[in-house]
């Protein structure tokens, strides 16, 4: 006597159960690539949210000087010291992306003090800022940095053209410490633990890049 299995409705059954099995795999299989999708694009979601609660952060309250354009595709936020050896190294780096991208991209300089002489040298240049001189003064600090002191910024002043009686005076009462505090405060917040520390499009990155790799980051944001 044939087994149920071996008779022509035992088969039907076999193949139905079969059927019926792979239905439920293929269900279940469904069921949990639809729920990794959703939390993928839950987790992308927040993300983006987070990299913009980043960004908002890093760029601060709009007083910091900056390089570019106003309405960037790509903004950068750079936490440097004037004391650091290797923001000095990454200074001309800044000027040419600025130059570069200057209609795509906004390059903010923010300071986030680590040496002795960080506050003194941070003055000199948001004092020569006053006078619409930052940017000169910010490069001269970092072409002779470890050459110059407090005593040396008179005589900066003076190349520059600056009213020096009230670049003086400027420094002298330390009148951006408040800022400074404030960048810093911040950088800390973001986890910041060196310079520079970049934030770009909400992406932190960390010490000095050199200007290939920024240029290649910079493309493929802009893409």
């Amino acid at each position: 006597m044939k087994k149920w299995y071996k008779k022509w409705w035992g088969i039907i059954i076999i193949f139905g159960l079969l059927f019926i099995a792979s239905f439920i795999v293929a269900s279940l299989a469904y069921i949990y690539r639809t729920a990794q999708e959703i939390n993928w694009e839950k987790q992308d979601i927040m993300s983006a949210e987070r990299r913009t609660e980043i960004q908002k952060l890093a760029v601060g309250d709009g007083t910091n000087y900056w390089l570019g354009t106003s309405t960037p595709e790509v903004t950068i936020v750079e936490f440097s010291d004037f004391a650091c050896p290797y923001c000095a190294n990454s200074f001309i780096t800044v000027r040419d992306l600025g130059e570069k991208y200057k209609d795509e991209v906004k390059i903010i300089f923010r300071n986030f003090l680590g040496h002795d002489d960080s506050q003194d040298l941070a003055m000199a240049a948001a004092c020569a800022g006053e006078q619409n001189k930052f940017w000169e003064m910010h490069d001269k600090l970092f072409l002779q940095q470890g050459q110059i002191t407090k005593t040396d910024y008179p005589n900066l002043a003076k190349q520059l053209n600056l009213d020096t009686t009230k670049f003086n005076t400027c420094v002298e009462n330390n009148k951006y410490a408040t800022i400074f505090n404030k960048d810093s405060s911040d950088a800390i917040a973001l986890g910041a633990t060196s310079t520079p520390t970049w934030f770009i499009n909400g992406y932190r990155v960390n010490g000095e890049i050199q200007e290939t790799d920024f240029i290649n980051l910079i493309d493929q944001l802009l893409k």
